[in-house]
This record gives structure tokens, sequence and C-alpha cells, in this order.
């Protein structure tokens, strides 16, 4: 089962208008999140994750690296995301996505935007190919193109790329929530996105008071398995980069 969520991972309601109070909110230039990871029904917690972003002008530098203990981890429920790209007046863009887990071999997806096309790799052969188009994105740059939905308050349509998979899907705004995490008591704003036929099901919950940054993601496989990253820790700036120095 755990090993189903991973694969689903890595391929990751009513229409509530959220506020035009939103639209101000922008998130800190770079920083980072640590999540502790929940598994199935009952959220038994499995281990920990980092989700680490930076926007340095036309650029943006996300990865994810997850750490499982126990038994997760003997499944495979360990391994590294990274997304990098350009920042458009569509929101993100992304390049290039990959993730690496121990014991099995790199995959990666690589976006031509000239060519509306998406390559998605495997030890660098192609696997899979499809179109995109402008909003498209990879399963951890929806974390943050997300709040571009938030503040749109409407539905979109798009394309998430994994480094298995390319899915259309439904991205939208399902209104505010209060949600009790580690660092405290938050309001958030929620987002569902899903595929046809439940292949992708993702919950992101946005902190308005952290510029719209994701502090809860709740991932669904078809056949009912939960992967759950709720944020215990936010580091922002200089205190996120003193960190990486050490």
């Amino acid at each position: 089962m755990i090993g189903r969520v991973f694969a689903m991972l890595a391929t990751v309601c009513a229409l509530v208008a959220v506020g035009p109070a939103l639209a101000a909110d922008v998130p800190p230039p770079a920083g980072r999140i640590f999540f502790d990871v929940h598994y199935g029904s009952q959220g038994f917690k499995v281990g920990q994750a980092s989700h680490t972003w930076r926007f340095d002008g036309a650029r943006y530098d996300l990865s994810l690296t997850l750490e499982a203990k126990g038994l997760a981890g003997l499944f495979g429920l360990e391994y590294a995301q990274r997304s990098v790209g350009t920042r458009e007046a569509d929101g993100l863009r992304p390049e290039r996505f990959s993730v690496e887990q121990r014991g099995r071999k790199p995959e990666s997806a690589h976006f031509d935007w000239a060519q509306g096309r998406v390559s998605v790799r495997r030890a660098g052969q192609e696997r899979k190919s499809g179109e995109i188009r402008a909003g498209d994105q990879d399963v951890l740059s929806l974390w943050h193109q997300a709040r571009r939905v938030a503040q749109g308050g409407k539905p979109v349509e798009l394309t998430v790329v994994t480094n298995k998979s390319i899915k259309k899907a439904r991205l939208e705004p399902l209104g505010s929530e209060r949600l009790k995490l580690a660092l405290g008591e938050l309001d958030t704003v929620r987002l569902h996105a899903r595929a046809d036929k439940g292949e992708l099901d993702i919950t992101i919950w946005l902190s308005p008071r952290h510029g719209l940054l994701p502090v809860r993601i709740r991932i669904e496989d078809e056949k009912g398995g939960v992967l759950d990253q709720r944020a215990s820790r936010i580091e922002l700036g200089a205190q996120a980069d003193a960190r990486n120095t050490n």
C-alpha cells in the first residue's frame, strides 16, 4: 500500500470565492517548511519531510525531501523531488522535474515550452510524452501554483506531470478552513486537484498568514491509500539560509 502511495505521489465541492484580500499576499522569496508525514486512514506518523523554495528574479527552485522511519522506510517511502523553472505572467513554468529514490533509477520530466511538449524519462530514456500549455505544472510546482488559483477564486483545468504520468486535472478552491497543526492553529484556504478516475487526488491547504504557502498536503490514491503532510515548522529567508550553510 505504501508503495502505491509513493507512486501516486510521484505521479501526486462547491466553488467558494476566497476573497480579494488574498490578492495582496505574496510568498517570501526563500524558506523551508518542515512536515510531519502521516499515512493511512488512522493518520499514523511515518516520517518527516522538508520542502525548500527559492524565488530569484525570474527563476524558481523547489525541492522536497521525505525521510521515513520503520517499515515505511523499508517499503521505499523515502525520496527527493526537485522542480526548477521560470516565473511567468501565468505563474510557475517548470523546465525540469526530477525524483531520486533509494535503490531505483532516477526519473524526470522535461518541459519543452517552445514545442508544447513534456517528456517523462527514466534513467534518461523517454517513457512517455504529451502536450502541455501555459499553466500546466509538475506535482511539486503545483503546491505554489495553487496560490494563483486561490487568489482568483475560480477552478482551472490543467495538466499535472509527475515522474511517471501526465494527467489532466481540475484544481479548484473550496473555501476557508481553520487547521490545528504542530506549529499552531492557522486559518487556511483549501484547494483540491483531481484527475479522472481518481488517478490524481491532492488537497492543498495554503496559509494567508505566510503568503499562501502550503502548510498541509493530503494525497489519496485510487485504492484509498492516504499520505498526509502537515507543517510542523516554517523557516523564512535568512533563517533558512543559515541552516542550509551549516
